[in-house]
């Protein structure tokens, strides 16, 4: 076997239960695949990734729990996933946790725990009220909005540390001074990172948004105040020609996604019975990674995709911004 490199796991530990009824969403269908699976990743599922995971030879190691709703796997899951890394973290070695939550479920109890432990929160919300309950409702129709800010101001009153995404959609493509000021003043996020619905936004609309941004975080001062992704990345594409984001990568395997019954594929994006590597309860990561089914995928990198990031007028405004 060769030396595997280093990927980071995005686990499913709901799978793709959620509590709202988000129209954009393109993870619920993935519920089919498992009509009769526990609600929940089992305990000894979930001991096994996370053993299995820490016993790889990387110095840093990555978990982010997402869904689906994650936080419907209940706090004592989590508490559970903490207290496995505690076990199986080698001397010498960081991990770093975290959860992508829509943020309605939050108690102060779930706050605290996530802020005492040190895990990262990342919380969506798609700009003012009009614009995020557009789509983000739940399934009686009703907005999430109020309940996703109910969930963050308890998320900042127990100090956790936390970041919100933002997808663009055709709703608030056209705004995004507003967007990015609501998220900063009236959410009161320190951290930003938008994405793109593509089937819904077009790649220039997408390069008018981040243009649009970028002049926004600079006109009000927000250089090294407010982290904004995308200009995260964009610098280090610039600058060093590579970025860690996986659209900039040679090949698609930064990163292994974990459904509740130990099943691995290589995206979240791309989950399928053909796309399916394996089960932690069976293989290993290694001979998972090395399968057929892996390589294939992690070499269909689409070159047309980066090929239209090189024409973005978004870098170029962002390299002579940097003179």
């Amino acid at each position: 076997m060769t030396l595997i490199s280093p990927f980071s796991l995005l686990v499913k530990p709901a799978g793709a239960s959620c509590n709202l009824a988000c129209d954009y969403c393109f993870y619920l269908d993935k519920a089919a695949l498992y009509p009769d699976a526990k609600p929940v990743m089992p305990p000894d599922v979930l001991e096994r990734m996370i053993a299995s995971y820490l016993a790889m030879p990387f110095d840093s190691f990555s978990i982010v729990f997402q869904g689906g709703e994650p936080l419907l796997a209940g706090l004592d899951f989590f508490k559970s996933a903490a207290g496995a890394v505690r076990r199986h973290k080698r001397k010498g070695t960081s991990v770093n946790l975290a959860v992508q939550t829509n943020a309605t479920l939050f108690t102060d109890e779930a706050a605290r725990f996530f802020a005492g432990e040190g895990w990262l929160v990342g919380a969506s919300v798609d700009g003012p009220p009009c614009v995020h309950d557009t789509h983000r409702r739940f399934a009686s129709g009703g907005g999430s909005y109020s309940a996703v800010m109910r969930g963050i101001s308890r998320l900042s009153n127990a100090g956790a540390e936390f970041n919100v995404l933002c997808l663009v959609t055709p709703e608030n493509v056209s705004v995004p001074a507003e967007v990015y000021r609501h998220l900063r003043d009236g959410v009161g996020a320190k951290w930003i990172q938008y994405s793109i619905l593509l089937e819904r936004v077009s790649f220039a609309q997408w390069d008018d948004f981040l243009c649009g941004t970028l002049d926004t975080w600079m006109a009000d001062g927000d250089v090294g105040r407010i982290s904004v992704g995308n200009i995260d990345t964009a610098l280090a594409y610039l600058r060093l020609g590579r970025a860690d984001q996986c659209i900039f990568a040679d090949r698609c395997d930064g990163h292994m996604v974990v459904e509740r019954n130990g099943d691995v594929y290589p995206c979240d994006f791309y989950v399928s019975a053909d796309t399916r590597l394996g089960n932690i309860m069976e293989s290993d990561w290694q001979t998972m990674r090395e399968s057929s089914v892996a390589q294939r995928f992690a070499a269909a990198k689409c070159p047309r995709h980066l090929s239209h990031i090189a024409r973005m007028r978004f870098y170029d405004r962002l390299a002579a911004a940097l003179g």
